[in-house]
């Protein structure tokens, strides 16, 4: 599936290319990312990490600045979502391309869910969507990549406008804090590299914390609240 725009402005495939020139746009830094979003799904299939699967299950999820890996869909699709879009204003293409490859590879335990690939910025994308619809997932979305305060403000009160009233925001090594909503935090090591620590944040509302708090409670004994 091709993405939703195309912009010429990134031709080039090399992303130090597209890194170098993103700032023009307003949208942040061009980061290719990626590695938090795998760790994420590579711990989904560890004992504490099957709680993501009851979180993501028929949600319509929505990876924010999803650089050029498809790990967003390949989670949400192992999970059991219902669709996803992946939103990503500067690898759009190389996303889109990394999803169809998967999609190629992979092996027929899990359903092909609908997916888009949106190139636009994360605050357009959100300002777009109805409000409590979503499940949105964020991974190393950090101030150093975004155009500044302001911004990613708006992107917070979005979040939470978006956000499905008994789902969380999923976010890992993101500075993304809405402050409206409780969080939890849990923290766990990268399967590939078990020196390496990584950290899950959920944030969510009184119905979402309703919903899955006695599961939080049983399936992830470390969590922690904030």
């Amino acid at each position: 599936m091709p993405s939703e725009k195309s912009s010429p402005l990134f031709e080039s495939r090399d992303w130090r290319d597209r890194l170098s020139r993103s700032r023009d746009l307003g949208n942040g830094f061009a980061a290719p990312g990626g590695e938090f979003t795998k760790a994420l799904y590579e711990w989904s299939f560890t004992p504490g990490g099957k709680i993501l699967r009851s979180l993501l299950k028929d949600r319509r999820v929505v990876e924010l600045g999803a650089g050029m890996m498809s790990y967003g869909y390949a989670l949400a699709q192992s999970c059991g979502a219902r669709n996803f879009v992946a939103v990503e204003p500067f690898y759009a293409d190389i996303q889109s391309a990394s999803i169809q490859s998967h999609l190629t590879k992979s092996d027929s335990m899990h359903t092909k869910i609908p997916f888009k690939v949106m190139e636009v910025g994360m605050l357009e994308y959100l300002e777009g969507e109805a409000d409590n619809i979503l499940c949105i997932l964020a991974c190393g979305i950090e101030d150093c990549i975004l155009p500044g305060p302001h911004y990613r403000k708006k992107v917070e009160q979005e979040i939470v406008r978006t956000m499905d009233d008994d789902s969380f925001f999923l976010s890992s090594h993101s500075d993304l804090f809405p402050q409206e909503l409780k969080v939890v935090e849990q923290l766990f090591f990268r399967q590939s590299n078990q020196d390496v620590t990584e950290r899950l944040r959920l944030h969510g509302g009184k119905k979402a914390f309703d919903r899955y708090g006695r599961l939080l409670e049983n399936t992830v004994p470390n969590m922690r609240g904030k």
